[in-house]
């Protein structure tokens, strides 16, 4: 494809909330980290990262 050239624009987006406990903050990253490798391939992924606390 040349720079001409564009792709078309996807018809539709997925969209994934995923929560899940964690004992710190530096576990979380690192959850964060795999799943980022896993959408490595995608160019225009987005990960929306937030800590909170559990609720009790």
């Amino acid at each position: 494809m040349d720079e001409t050239e564009q792709k078309p624009l996807p018809k539709q987006v997925c969209s994934i909330r995923i929560m899940f406990p964690v004992e710190t903050d530096e576990q979380a990253i690192e959850y964060k980290k795999k799943i980022g490798d896993v959408l490595a391939d995608i160019s225009n992924a987005r990960i929306e990262f937030a800590l909170t606390t559990a609720p009790s």
